[in-house]
């Protein structure tokens, strides 16, 4: 998957509502309840990775598919990110499953800034 967007956080945003898009069709889904989590980790990559993680995690236990998210990333010593996750539960009526995805991997991660753009690439194992 690659992604853009204008900031880091809008970038993350993205890359939860695109992982969302390669399971079902995202458009479909509605953000019936939310939840808030927090995450850290040395690297702005490893932080996607750990975030995607989360999500995937999410679905593979609650069957849980995102909405949308809204997305705040400091950092310090480490990047923290703060989000809230809006979704609901898969409905296979309702959300087809496009490709069931196992894991967030680290090949050809990559997370940069050019110019005004965020962009970013991650492999998922399928």
């Amino acid at each position: 998957m690659r992604i853009e967007a204008p900031t880091l956080a809008g970038l993350f945003e993205e890359a939860a509502l695109a992982m969302t898009e390669a399971m079902t069709t995202s458009a479909a889904v509605e953000p019936r309840s939310s939840h808030e989590l927090s995450l850290e980790a040395p690297e702005l990559d490893l932080l996607l990775v750990d975030w995607l993680s989360e999500l995937l995690f999410r679905y593979e236990t609650r069957a849980w598919l995102v909405a949308r998210a809204t997305v705040e990333i400091l950092s310090s010593d480490v990047y923290r990110l703060g989000a809230r996750i809006e979704g609901e539960q898969h409905d296979p009526a309702r959300h087809p499953l496009k490709v069931l995805l196992k894991a967030v991997t680290y090949h050809g991660l990559e997370v940069r800034q050019r110019g005004n753009v965020w962009a970013a690439q991650v492999i998922f194992d399928i």
